[in-house]
């Protein structure tokens, strides 16, 4: 331990790495205990909602969702989300659906601001529910 100071010296580029690269790492999990968001996998999504009553809240553009979308799943579009009213039980688990995972991160701060306490991201969206070679509809 006493020789910490003279390895850093020394070796200035692997010490500032490893600074960076454990920045890196530690910051994407901060971030997401910080912002609220959860991401949960296919089975987890499921799960929450047949046990806990969740709701699939599908935040692709309408012909997105008109193509293909998962049952009893709830079109509305991260462009209307904002003035939406129509979601009144914040206490209610609400797993979010894109096509990849990116837009469900925005509309989960956005609800989580809300005051929604519950709120979970489909990790991969769509294309891993796809994946899972779990049913779609049309």
């Amino acid at each position: 331990m006493e020789n910490v100071g003279e390895f850093v010296v020394n070796h200035w580029i692997l010490s500032s790495s490893f600074v960076v690269l454990a920045y890196l790492v530690m910051s994407d999990s901060l971030n997401r205990k910080l912002s609220g968001i959860i991401p949960v996998g296919t089975a987890q999504a499921i799960q929450i909602v047949n046990q806990q009553k969740g709701l699939f809240l599908d935040i692709r553009e309408p012909s997105e969702f008109a193509k293909e979308h998962i049952a009893d799943s709830v079109s509305l579009p991260l462009s209307k989300l904002a003035e939406d009213s129509s979601l009144k039980d914040a206490s209610q688990p609400i797993i979010l659906i894109c096509a990849s995972g990116q837009r469900s991160r925005a509309a989960a701060k956005q609800l989580h601001g809300k005051g929604f306490s519950d709120v979970y991201v489909l990790s991969g969206g769509l294309n891993t529910w796809k994946e899972a070679k779990l049913p779609l509809f049309s």
